[in-house]
Formats: C-alpha cells, sequence, structure tokens
C-alpha cells in the first residue's frame, strides 16, 4: 500500500509500482468515481467523435468477420491499387 498527500489544488501522484501495472502514461485520462467512501481511479481511452463508429458492436462484429474470411483465404490481395481497379473494372 501507498500513501499520497493531496497537493495543491487537490493534486496527488500516482505511485511508480501502481502507474507500472496499470500502463498509465502522461497525458493519459482517468475516470474517478466514488463507491462507498472510496475513490476508485480507472484509466479509459476517449475516441474522436469522427471515430466513434469504428468502435460500435456492429461495425466490430464486422472487423471480425473479415479477418475471419482473411485467415480462410477469401481475400483476393493486390500489392498497387492500380491492380485492384483493373481487377473490380473486369
Amino acid at each position: 500500500m501507498s500513501l499520497v498527500k493531496v497537493k495543491s489544488k487537490y493534486q496527488i501522484v500516482i505511485p511508480e509500482d501502481i502507474r507500472k501495472k496499470i500502463n498509465v502514461a502522461i497525458g493519459d485520462t482517468l475516470e474517478i468515481e466514488e463507491k462507498g467512501g472510496v475513490l476508485v481511479i480507472k484509466p479509459v481511452m476517449v475516441i474522436n467523435k469522427a471515430q466513434a463508429y469504428f468502435w460500435t458492436d456492429e461495425w466490430q462484429e464486422g472487423e471480425k468477420a473479415a479477418e475471419e474470411a482473411k485467415k480462410k483465404g477469401k481475400f483476393k490481395e493486390f500489392k498497387k491499387a492500380g491492380e485492384a481497379v483493373k481487377w473490380l473494372r473486369s
């Protein structure tokens, strides 16, 4: 157990051993909530609204399906974009 002191502006320093355990770095965002008189601090990822669609359940299911199809060799691969365009037009 580590003890920390509340500093000016109510800032605290997260001890190094805990930062390493939960993989927190400078600039990361943390969620802090109170549960029964205890502070619970969790690292969170903030997602840009323009990219939020990618994290929807529907999109992630499509990503998984595409990965499975790729593993099964159901994808045609091209080395250059021009080759892909030519194939699509044929």
